[in-house]
């Protein structure tokens, strides 16, 4: 049986209701750390451990953490997203963090990269909608936070200055 209009909005409808009401705990209950806009010291460590998984320095020229992902991911949290959204967001790796010590016996950010890996790979597994939902927006906002990094993108072949039209 395939995924269908109804599984995803009840993924959607319960991806929604995580980051409503687990937002708005995070909210609450977390303070920023010392030099960040919005995360606090726990989630930038999942944030650092989720950028050492995804973010290898082979191929790319630097890892996710050289690169400045968690910081990076602070600056996109705070200035690009609706408070109820980022909220969502921190929520969601409270949500790895936690979910990973009660399967697992440890948090998420204190796994090895290998176990990390494993736990990633379990999220990805689209028989889970709502879990998938939540690592494509891990892939999402990291993604976004890596691939700028202007190491990153010299490597790739991009160019971040402006190309005019020339002169004729």
């Amino acid at each position: 049986m395939g995924i269908t209009r109804r599984h995803v909005l009840a993924g959607c409808v319960g991806v929604c209701g995580l980051a409503i009401v687990g937002g708005g705990a995070v909210a609450v209950v977390t303070a920023p750390a010392p030099g960040a806009a919005l995360l606090s010291t726990r989630e930038l460590l999942i944030v650092r451990a989720l950028a050492e998984v995804m973010f290898p320095a082979d191929p790319f020229p630097i890892d996710g953490v050289e690169a400045g992902v968690p910081e990076e991911v602070d600056r996109i949290l705070s200035d690009m997203l609706a408070p109820l959204h980022a909220n969502g967001f921190r929520a969601i790796l409270h949500l790895l963090e936690w979910g990973t010590a009660a399967s697992r016996g440890t948090p998420f950010s204190q796994l090895s990269v290998d176990l990390r890996r494993e736990v990633l790979a379990t999220w990805a597994d689209p028989e889970v909608f709502t879990r998938r939902v939540a690592d494509d927006a891990f892939r999402l906002v990291l993604g976004m936070a890596y691939f700028q990094h202007p190491r990153v993108l010299e490597h790739m072949g991009w160019s971040l200055g402006c190309v005019g039209r020339g002169e004729g």
